[in-house]
C-alpha cells in the first residue's frame, strides 16, 4: 500500500512501522492539544508506570474531548511520520487525461473567455472502512487561450465533521498544495487518504480540492464526503 510495486511483506512491514510511529506521536499531540481529559489519563498511566498503555490513556481522553480532538491528533501524528519518513508517504498520480481540443470541444470553450480553470468531479471509495487507504479522485480541466501550458496552483484539504461543525486537520501527503506547470485539457489527480484504525461507522470526512491560476484569479473549489463504512 505504501510502496507500489514492492511485496506483501514489505508494503506490511512500512504499515507497522507507520503505526508504531503514529500512535507514539498521538500520545505527544493529544496531549498538549486535545484537553484536559487527554492530559488526566496519560498522567493516570505515567504514576502507574504502566507505559504499554501510554496510547490507549491519553486516546480514551481525546476521544472524550470530541471527535475533532481525536481526529486532530491523529492527522497530526501522520503528518509529523510522513516528514520522519518521506518514503512512507503513499504515491500520488497526477495525469492528463484529455487533450485541449476535446475538452473545447465538450465544454464549447472560447478564447475570449481567458484562462480557466474547473473542477470536474470528485470521486471516492463507495466503501471507507477504518484503517484503510481512502483512494480519491479528482477531475480538473485548464484551458489557456492559446493553448498553451498553464501555471496552476493545486490545493487539498481535509475536514472531520463534528455535527454540524467542520475542522480542518493536517492533510496527509507532501505536497498539500502544489505549483506546477501544466498541459491544457483535462487533468485527474489521485490521493490515497488515510482513515484512522479507530474511527467509528458514521465517522465523516470531508476532502476538498480548489485549482486556481498561480497568477492569480478565484479558485474553483469542490467537496465531497468520505463516511466510515458501517
Amino acid at each position: 500500500m505504501l510502496f507500489m510495486g514492492a511485496g506483501a511483506n514489505a508494503q506490511e512491514s512500512a504499515n507497522d512501522d507507520l503505526n508504531s510511529c503514529v500512535k507514539k506521536e498521538q500520545v505527544l499531540t493529544t496531549a498538549k492539544g486535545a484537553g484536559l481529559g487527554a492530559l488526566a489519563g496519560l498522567s493516570a498511566m505515567l504514576v502507574s508506570h504502566k507505559s504499554e498503555d501510554a496510547g490507549k490513556a491519553a486516546l480514551i481522553g481525546a476521544v472524550a474531548g470530541g471527535v475533532a480532538g481525536f481526529a486532530t491528533a491523529y492527522y497530526t501524528a501522520i503528518d509529523t511520520c510522513y516528514k520522519k519518513n518521506p518514503s512512507w508517504i503513499p504515491e500520488s498520480k497526477l495525469q492528463r487525461t484529455k487533450d485541449y481540443d476535446k475538452v473545447k470541444k465538450e465544454i464549447h470553450y472560447n478564447p475570449k473567455q481567458g484562462f480557466v480553470t474547473k473542477v470536474r468531479s470528485i470521486d471516492v471509495p463507495a466503501v471507507v472502512a477504518a484503517g484503510s487507504q481512502a483512494d480519491v479522485t479528482s477531475n480538473f480541466i485548464v484551458m489557456t487561450p492559446q493553448g498553451d501550458d498553464a501555471p496552476v496552483t493545486i490545493e487539498r484539504k481535509l475536514f472531520v465533521v463534528e455535527g454540524d461543525k467542520q475542522t480542518e486537520v493536517p492533510f496527509p501527503t507532501q505536497n498539500a498544495t502544489q505549483q506546477l506547470t501544466l498541459e491544457p485539457g483535462e487533468q485527474q489527480d489521485t490521493v490515497h487518504v488515510p482513515i484512522p484504525p479507530d474511527a467509528k461507522p458514521g465517522s465523516k470526512f470531508i476532502y476538498q480540492v480548489s485549482v486556481a491560476s498561480s497568477s492569480g484569479g478565484k479558485p474553483d473549489v469542490q467537496q465531497k464526503p468520505l463516511v466510515v463504512s458501517q
